[in-house]
């Protein structure tokens, strides 16, 4: 009998008890749902640092601290494989993943609408009728079960205020806004199936297939490491695996350690991974008071919930540096418990950066750019952003992160100035149109630009009739899409009357056989039965065809098209 574990799950092959375990493996893939985790306007470039919402960074320098990347400047991909020393290689097929991602964009987008949220045993059930399909798919071509075992999630932030009281820990459920809910929101029973059950039709040029340089990140579960950054106050942005997430190096206390920080612009509460908490791997930095003679600690204590993934934090108080700009005093969580979505043996970061808007924060502390701002460290609370792409290969990427202002060698042109829809602090945005190949498909909307979200979620009518516009592109009745891995399409979203084009890579979530990458790919654009009407959400898919800028005073948000 052959014996393939991962973790605290395992399946067996070639067992007399192979449907038992079939079924056990079905409730386990109910129990463990969860979406795969998973990053100046107006006028000429001359006149940006004038403007009201956004300032330049200061003149380009060759080296700046804080970069993650080798010493020679290129990027390595560099497989994880020292922890995941007492781990088989894990496997989690496309579809399994595309449910994942699926449930994480539905719960998300419904949170930050302000509309009723997907239950529970909806997402349960959805991601059961994908892991049968995915059998059914297995035994026709009679190859072995797949054993599953969900990537990280990472969702909206919703707090659990823990207080000391003689009898016990008194939690309450706390949101961005202050307002206090019941901890399961109820949902209406109805369901849209997505239109048309044959190939959809379209008529665009065939591509070179999925990037085997991304197909190596994601088997390996690879980090690719950041280049030096091309602006002051900016640090450079690794990518994970096959871009589900991007974090950048910090040095907290008088710790001679660097720290990895997941940056994300959809929450803001700042945690790192405590000296007591069990959890990652060999190469997790953890951090505390034997880690920094300079911690003071406090007896707040909160549980952030990101959808499935969670932490448990205890506050702390110390000196934190980030892009070579170094705080006194901030204060920021110490996580004593984190789920497997975080805490996971693999998991290459050692914690969150969060930079939405305050009224975020399950903490109610200030976000690392608010907090250089009131310490007179940057000129204006500005975030600007480039996400790489593992696909682009060594050397090539260049993502990274700005404080204070933009970094314009980054940018062609000027920034396209907008003011922010949102009053949770996300970053919202008026959508014109998308069109596909030039010709509109969808008309105007609503889109939060997120990087903490991997994918792009649309409303129903937008999501099919983007994939009725490309050529093989098919609806699988489940909120998800198949199209060939070779499709040239362009899609582009319209906002305040300009245009940005999505590179044709990035609408390629994964190949459905990762022995043909020139076969069937998963697309990057879903949709979910509760998001009719609720707007987008543009995650890292969209993310890395722009130049993303953020200004919590101005509460203003920029987008520019990418200097190649």
């Amino acid at each position: 009998m052959m014996l393939y574990q991962s973790d605290k799950m395992c399946t067996a092959q070639g067992d007399p008890f192979l449907s038992i375990l079939h079924t056990l493996l079905q409730i386990l893939t109910a129990l463990l749902a969860a979406p795969s985790l998973m990053y100046s306007m107006v006028g000429d470039a001359q006149d940006m640092a004038n403007a009201p919402g956004f300032v330049l960074a200061s003149t380009p320098v060759s080296a700046i601290n804080g970069t993650d990347s080798s010493a020679d400047g290129n990027v390595l991909h560099m497989a994880l494989d020292e922890i995941q020393d007492d781990e088989e290689q894990e496997y989690v097929h496309p579809w399994v993943k595309l449910q994942q991602h699926i449930n994480h964009s539905k719960r998300r987008l419904a949170q930050m609408k302000d509309i009723s949220e997907p239950s529970d045993e909806e997402l349960q059930q959805a991601m059961q009728r994908r892991q049968s399909l995915v059998d059914e798919e297995l035994r026709a071509k009679g190859d072995s079960m797949l054993e599953f075992s969900p990537p990280r999630v990472k969702h909206m932030p919703r707090g659990e205020v823990l207080e000391e009281s003689s009898d016990s820990i008194v939690r309450a459920r706390r949101f961005g806004s202050g307002a206090y809910r019941p901890s399961t929101i109820k949902t209406s029973s109805e369901r849209r199936v997505s239109s048309g059950s044959t190939a959809l039709r379209g008529g665009l040029q065939a591509r070179g297939g999925y990037s085997s340089v991304e197909a190596k990140a994601e088997s390996q579960y690879s980090v690719t490491q950041a280049s030096q950054p091309s602006a002051p106050d900016t640090a450079g942005l690794a990518i994970e695996a096959n871009d589900v997430g991007y974090f950048v190096t910090v040095k907290i206390g008088t710790s001679n350690s660097q720290y990895k920080m997941l940056v994300d612009s959809g929450s803001s509460d700042t945690w790192i991974t405590g000296t007591n908490c069990k959890c990652g791997g060999s190469n997790r930095n953890k951090f505390g008071k034997s880690s920094s003679s300079s911690l003071k600690t406090n007896n707040d204590q909160y549980k952030i919930s990101y959808g499935t993934g969670d932490v448990s934090v205890q506050l702390g108080t110390d000196t934190f540096e980030v892009a070579g700009l170094k705080l006194d005093k901030f204060t920021f969580g110490m996580a004593s418990s984190e789920s497997n979505e975080f805490g996971a043996s693999k998991i290459p970061f050692d914690g969150l950066l969060g930079l939405g808007g305050s009224s975020l924060s399950v903490t109610n502390q200030d976000t690392v750019i608010d907090a250089l701002k009131k310490a007179n460290k940057v000129k204006a609370p500005i975030v600007g952003y480039r996400l790489g792409r593992a696909a682009d290969g060594s050397g090539e990427n260049r993502g990274q992160i700005t404080f204070g202002g933009v970094d314009q060698s980054q940018i062609s042109g000027s920034l396209t100035q907008m003011d922010n829809q949102s009053n949770k602090g996300y970053w919202e945005v008026k959508l014109d149109s998308v069109s596909v190949g030039g010709k509109q498909v969808s008309g105007s909307s609503t889109a939060i630009l997120d990087t903490g979200t991997s994918l792009i979620i649309a409303p129903q009518d937008a999501a099919d009739a983007i994939h009725q516009a490309i050529d093989g592109a098919k609806p699988d009745g489940n909120g998800g899409y198949t199209l060939p891995c070779t499709t040239k399409a362009q899609v582009s979203f319209t906002f305040a009357g300009k245009s940005f084009k999505m590179d044709s890579r990035d609408l390629l979530f994964a190949p459905k056989d990762s022995n043909n990458l020139k076969g069937t790919c998963v697309s990057a654009v879903s949709t979910g039965s509760t998001m009719n009407g609720a707007g987008w959400l543009l995650g890292a898919a969209f993310l890395k065809n722009v130049y993303l800028a953020t200004n919590t005073d101005a509460n203003q948000i920029g987008l520019g098209q990418l200097n190649q």
